[in-house]
């Protein structure tokens, strides 16, 4: 992203700075490949979106790269789903949206993990079983994308993330499953093919960076436990590798500055695409002003494991400050007077990525950010629970306001078929809390929207590079 420099008012200034603003690899808010301002996006899945981590990545990612240009996105993932599942609720939960994007996930229930045991099998049932679930699928998908097509919606796919078939864990090993959802993976190429749209490919990464990290140690995955739904690191590497398809800009900011270029006189008010800041110089000191347009992405300490095995900062989260030409020593940078680092001269004509520093005012500006949408996550998963129970156990139920009725109907399908996975006792004792504060949680997920894009405005900032003595 370019940097905004100020004019300021102030008077008395020795000299100044000619600020030399590189654009290289600027890809600018028009880029083709991403999300235009007001664009509304469904993210479309199972539990794996539904659980929203690499979604929520994408969601922190957009507000703080492109603060000017608000993208409204929504969690559509339903536990469980399959094909057939989102066809049955188009309207009801995605299309009720007025979407300009979906973005598609789905596989990992429809080849069905029962049918996969420890050991491969020759049984011909099951195996005519297992190819049946992927001529169903297929069918859905296709159809699925083509209702979308059809309403000029802009389809992105996923490929299905990866089954931990090879991990040594103590959960049952259904082994095979991966090979089926690498299937799907294929479909959905064939898909995007046919259909010329955006394809983003978990399976290969996944596989290729939990095969490495087995090659070391057995038990190791950046998939869970059960094998099936991504860690934060698993969710990390998902969010880095839609962000590499969608081609998006590496740069928050490109700061540099070359200390020969120093003049009597105040730059001129012409010079394009910049407004600037008198600049402050004297024997041991450079101060100055800037306003970048974007700001950096804050790492959660749960995706830290992510960043040892991804170019994340490189490729999606530089923040360069440079300087050339510089007298040889070391200097300390400030930021709004908060102690940033000591730097040689060296490393300052090399370039230091601001993004890596976590006081930085940028950095805790966008932790604000991350705080906001953190709520609005909150109150979303909430609202997915009501989808949930209602999509899955209320279609169809004959006094759908009635909530002392529908406490009774679903602690009967506790009892009498559900008791042995206790994940539904749970979202149906959730369901009783939140659905009558549903209309508060649509509300908060609209202010919270509003929060977040105030705070990733662009701030003025003063920089001071002191030499050190």
């Amino acid at each position: 992203m370019f940097v905004i420099f100020k004019k300021s008012k102030t008077l008395g200034m020795k000299k100044l700075f000619i600020i030399l603003i590189s654009l290289l690899g600027f890809k600018g808010i028009a880029q083709p490949n991403m999300f235009p301002k007001n664009s509304v996006v469904c993210f479309v899945g199972n539990s794996i979106t539904n659980n929203g981590e690499f979604y929520h990545n994408l969601n922190l990612y957009y507000v703080t790269r492109f603060p000017k240009s608000p993208v409204t996105f929504f969690n559509c993932g339903i536990s469980g789903d399959v094909t057939s599942g989102i066809l049955k609720r188009l309207q009801s939960d995605i299309l009720i949206h007025n979407p300009t994007h979906v973005v598609i996930m789905i596989g990992m229930n429809d080849v069905t993990r029962s049918l996969y045991g420890e050991l491969p099998t020759s049984n011909a049932d099951t195996l005519k079983r297992r190819e049946d679930a992927l001529t169903v699928y297929k069918k859905n998908l296709d159809s699925i994308v083509r209702i979308f097509l059809s309403k000029n919606i802009q389809v992105i796919l996923q490929t299905p993330t990866v089954y931990d078939q090879y991990a040594i864990l103590a959960t049952e090993n259904h082994y095979g499953v991966n090979d089926a959802l690498k299937q799907c993976a294929d479909f959905a190429q064939t898909l995007a093919n046919t259909y010329d749209l955006q394809m983003v490919d978990y399976w290969t990464i996944l596989n290729e960076i939990n095969t490495k990290l087995q090659q070391k140690d057995a038990s190791a995955t950046i998939i869970g436990q059960d094998r099936i739904h991504p860690g934060p690191t698993g969710h990390f590497i998902m969010s880095y590798q839609f962000l590499k398809t969608m081609q998006m800009p590496s740069m928050v900011s490109n700061i540099k500055l070359d200390r020969r270029k120093i003049k009597e006189t105040e730059i001129k008010d012409s010079i394009e695409n910049i407004d600037y800041n008198f600049i402050e110089i004297n024997d041991s000191q450079f101060k100055f002003e800037i306003t970048e347009s974007s700001l950096p992405f804050p790492i959660n300490y749960t995706q830290q494991q992510a960043l040892d095995l991804l170019p994340f900062y490189k490729e999606f989260n530089d923040e360069n400050f440079l300087i050339k030409n510089l007298k040889k020593g070391e200097y300390s940078l400030y930021i709004d007077g908060v102690f940033i680092g000591n730097f040689t001269h060296k490393q300052l004509e090399n370039g230091i990525n601001l993004a890596l520093f976590p006081q930085t005012p940028q950095n805790k500006q966008a932790l604000e950010v991350r705080d906001a949408l953190s709520k609005l996550w909150k109150a979303e998963a909430d609202l997915r629970t009501i989808q949930f129970v209602e999509l899955k156990f209320l279609d169809g139920f004959s006094n759908p306001q009635n909530l002392k009725a529908i406490k009774e109907y679903l602690d009967d399908l506790v009892t009498k078929k559900l008791s042995t996975n206790p994940y539904y006792k749970t979202q149906f004792d959730k369901y009783m809390i939140v659905k009558p504060m549903q209309q508060e949680l649509e509300a908060i997920l609209v202010n919270q929207q509003t929060r977040a894009y105030k705070f990733a405005q662009p701030l003025p900032h003063v920089f001071n590079l002191v030499l050190k003595k």
